[in-house]
This record gives structure tokens, sequence and C-alpha cells, in this order.
């Protein structure tokens, strides 16, 4: 069951209208279940040109990264963030809220940026913002209170105004599949409006990705 709207802050928001703005809507959030059992034959996770990410290679962290971001090694690899389920993020049935998953994706790509040089809160006080314009969850199984859980994210692509990330949140210490997402990223100025990233933090996504796809 699907619960509410997502709480979502307004340097992460891309109004689509003026009016959109001032209401506080404008982002494409997708919420769906899957029509197959993740244990079923032929299951697979969201289509992509990348295979689907190795569970053996998981291995639980505590917000560090699972491979050498200065080196850039890993663009197929993943940073992890492992996390554990506060009482207060429950919902009724005694799972966590489906909002809440998008908090946890939100924490550990912000982990992520860091580890390459882009504080989300550095370009939120020069006055431009990192919004998220669309955000896709597909939910396989719920968390309850207490579970440990690892948030497992990469870069999957850029251009010059978006960045593409893909999430994995695995249940702790089985690497039970929680939750599958994908976010769009966008670069917005002062006005809101969508812009090239800057050359500065360009460099860093590009020369990130280069050396990680050179290993």
């Amino acid at each position: 069951m699907l619960q509410g709207v997502l709480p979502v802050a307004p340097t992460h928001l891309m109004p689509s209208s003026p009016r959109a703005k001032s209401m506080g809507m404008g982002m494409k959030i997708h919420l769906h279940r899957p029509s197959a059992s993740p244990l079923s034959p032929g299951y697979q996770p969201f289509s992509d040109r990348r295979s689907p990410p190795c569970l053996r290679a998981v291995r639980p962290v505590r917000c560090h990264s699972a491979f050498d971001l200065r080196s850039g090694k890993g663009m197929n690899e993943f940073f992890n963030v492992e996390l554990k389920v506060r009482d207060y993020e429950l919902d009724q049935y005694g799972v966590v809220n489906n909002a809440v998953y998008a908090s946890y994706c939100q924490h550990a790509r912000h982990e992520l940026l860091e580890g390459i040089g882009i504080s989300a809160d550095a370009v939120a006080r020069a006055g431009d913002a990192l919004a998220v314009s669309e955000l896709s969850l597909k939910f396989l199984t719920p968390l309850r209170s207490g579970d440990k859980f690892v948030v497992r994210v990469r870069i999957a692509d850029t251009s010059a105004v978006r960045v593409y990330i893909e999430h994995f949140i695995y249940k702790l210490p089985n690497l039970e599949a929680v939750v599958e997402a994908k976010a769009t990223v966008v670069w917005l100025n002062k006005n809101y409006r969508p812009v090239r990233i800057p050359p500065e933090f360009r460099s860093k996504l590009v020369h990130f990705m280069r050396q990680a796809e050179s290993t």
C-alpha cells in the first residue's frame, strides 16, 4: 500500500511552473510494486544496459565507500551506507513507511557525491540546487523496527545537465532485496531553471567516470 506524499525539501524539488512551484508540485514520482517476486524464475530488476549488482560483493560498511573514489575505481561497483530502522519511520502496519525509503536513498546519494567532491550543502549555499526531477521506487519486501540494512548507490550515467543514479537497498545480514530505485538529478540555478552542470563540478564527474571505465 502506498502511503502519503513524499516530503521533499525545496532544494530537492524541481517545479514545473510558477504555480506548481508555489504549491510544492512538479516532481515526478513513480511508486510501484513488482509484478513478479524477486525469487521467481527469470526475475530481473529494473531493465538496464548494465547487469544487476553482484550480491556476493557486498560487505556491510558504515557510511564509507566500498571502492576507491579518489582513484575513480568502481563505476560498476557501489558506494555502501549501512543504516538501521528507527521506530518513528514506521507506519500503522508496523513497517517502514514507503516515503521514508526516498530519504534513505537521498542520504546515500549525498554521501556518494561528497565522496567525489560535490557537496549538496555547498551547492545550496552558493544559491544553486541539486534537484531530483524524477524518482522511481520498486518495493520488494518491507523493513521493520530495528532492521539493519545497506543502501548501495552508484552513478549510472550523466549528461550536461543531469546525473542518473541507481540505488539498491538490502536487509542485513542476509542481503534480502528490499527496494530498487532510480533518480534523475538536475542542476538548477538561482531561478530554479535547469542549467548545465558548472565546469568545476562537471570535471569531477567526468574525471571519476573516465577513471572508473578504465579500470
